[in-house]
């Protein structure tokens, strides 16, 4: 059955003009879904219920379409069960056309704006006007208490069908109440500033940094805010969806060092680094310096994107799977597959409701094909990795961004399935072994060279082979790409990296030298 929105709009005509603008492919996709939007579900009630207006389009006798605004307070706008909604019309309308064209033909249409998210809603239906002759109470029911304006008659509107449409081009426009709800909150004057780092001190750092501006901070969740950053100079932007940007910040011990923050950007947005950060006090205080210090007409120090966490945009179908704060990525993903009209699925999960940040995004992005579950929800809902990563297929592949404990059981279920490793790709965010309380000073032995290098409690082996002048190889520093790997030939490893595979950890004889350590004081490499 096609899609009935589709059924509807997709004459023939529209059909050849697809065809002749080469997207026939994404309009047929769209018919054939078998999802039928025709039945308002819980998430149409909630948007629909929170809007204040919305645009409405009547057909009059004469074939010419007549749009008019319709507005209210915020509800005005109800549904009364799965194919129906209503609304009061107000005194104000003095010409009369939309309520002249429905006595002409009831066909109506309604687009609903949610400006600050980039959502919209369109909805095709049948309008009955009941007047308070015909069914007082009826109007006196949908009457707005406390607004002040009778309601003259009611708008009863049969659902025909709707779609979800893009957000490209929706320009976002707030109110003082959505200002107020997304400024994040203030930091308490009784903890510890951190203040912004100066030029002098990145330039200290040997990278190549780019000045951004911080031009917008909105809440997106519980701890997390996103952030706007204009380059100061003609620096283009044109991240690939999964890179990610390094931001000199401010650590607890008032040194200046680089946090790497994914960009979330989508693929129209080119004149500033959109990314959202979550505020991590167990962590080094990175998050908590970004939380607490930038403030809009800041500037901040940026070093240029970098990917190490690619899309494959040739692939059949892509499965992606988020873990809290590394719903990042996945949404840059999202949002690109999307545009690309490519086939996808989005499981996300959040410890609770309140920390799952952009999850209408994800919705409108992937409809029916986005899955949300709730860690610490009454009940929680859990992830079947098992079930969501089936029989590997050469024309799928999966990407997984979030904690290492998700990262690490996702790796283990598609290998014991058979996944190609080239099929399955990961990115950490949180990775709490990296760095423990309990880590002792090393002394590394170099067993080629005969030297002896000490590497400090707080320090990485990579870091200090480096500092050495060692020749090491290395690319994430986060232990997910193995390219510092360095043969071991004496030390009991503490494997934190989420690379390796069971049989080389067993073996014992290879370690990630930017995040592992040794159980011991001792390691022997063969450098």
């Amino acid at each position: 059955m096609p899609h009935p929105y589709a059924k509807r709009l997709f004459t023939k005509t529209v059909k050849k003009i697809q065809e002749e603008y080469g997207v026939r492919e994404s309009g047929q996709q769209l018919e054939d879904s078998p999802i039928a939007h025709d039945i308002l579900a819980e998430r149409e009630r909630e948007f629909i219920e929170q809007r204040d207006s919305f645009y409405m389009a009547t057909i009059n006798s004469d074939g010419w379409p007549y749009v008019q605004h319709r507005g209210g307070p915020k509800g005005f706008l109800r549904v009364i069960d799965e194919k129906t909604i209503a609304f009061p019309d107000f005194r104000g309308n003095d010409q009369y056309i939309s309520v002249g064209n429905l006595r002409d033909t009831d066909k109506i249409s309604l687009i609903l704006m949610d400006y600050p998210n980039r959502r919209r809603l369109k909805i095709l239906g049948h309008c009955k006007v009941v007047t308070t002759d015909d069914d007082l109470m009826q109007v006196a029911k949908l009457e707005a208490e406390g607004y002040g304006y009778p309601a003259h008659r009611a708008m009863v509107i049969t659902v025909d069908s709707f779609d979800w449409n893009c957000p490209q081009h929706i320009t976002p426009r707030y109110t003082q109440e959505d200002i107020e709800a997304m400024l994040p909150e203030q930091p308490d004057p009784a903890q510890a500033s951190y203040s912004l780092p100066t030029k002098q001190e990145v330039e200290g750092l040997g990278e190549k940094f780019v000045t951004v501006e911080v031009t917008g901070i909105c809440n997106r969740a519980e701890n997390i805010s996103e952030f706007i950053l204009h380059p100061t100079d003609s620096t283009s932007v044109s991240p690939d969806p999964g890179s990610h940007i390094q931001i000199a910040v401010r650590g607890h011990n008032s040194h200046v060092k680089t946090n790497a923050y994914s960009i979330i950007n989508e693929p129209e947005q080119n004149d500033a680094y959109h990314i959202a950060v979550l505020k991590d006090t167990e962590g080094e205080c990175g998050s908590y310096f970004m939380h607490n210090t930038p403030r809009v007409g800041d500037l901040l120090y940026m070093m240029p994107p970098k990917n190490d966490f690619p899309l494959e945009k040739k692939v059949k179908h892509s499965l992606l799977i988020a873990g809290g704060i590394g719903i990042t990525p996945i949404l840059s993903m999202a949002r690109a597959l999307h545009a690309f009209s490519s086939s996808f699925e989005v499981h996300y999960v959040a410890r609770t409701k309140e920390r799952m940040a952009f999850k209408e995004q994800i919705e409108d992005l992937a409809g029916d094909n986005a899955q949300f579950y709730i860690s610490k929800g009454e009940p929680p809902t859990k992830l079947e990795l098992a079930s969501i990563l089936s029989e590997p297929d050469e024309e799928t592949h999966a990407y997984v961004c979030g904690p290492k404990r998700l990262i690490e059981a996702v790796i283990a279920i598609a290998d014991g399935k058979g996944w190609p490793k080239e099929q399955l790709h990961f990115e950490l965010f949180g990775n709490p072994s990296v760095k423990q309380e309990d880590d002792k000073p090393i002394e590394v032995t170099l067993k080629k060279s005969g030297t002896t290098i000490n590497v400090a409690a707080d320090q990485s082996i990579l870091d200090a082979l480096l500092e050495k002048g060692v020749n090491v190889g290395f690319n994430c520093k986060r232990g997910e790409c193995a390219t510092c790997k360095v043969p071991v030939l004496e030390g009991d490893i503490d494997h934190r990296d989420i690379v390796l595979d069971t049989y080389e950890k067993e073996a014992g004889n290879v370690m990630c030298s930017c995040v592992s350590r040794v159980k011991g004081n001792k390691l022997v490499l063969d450098l």
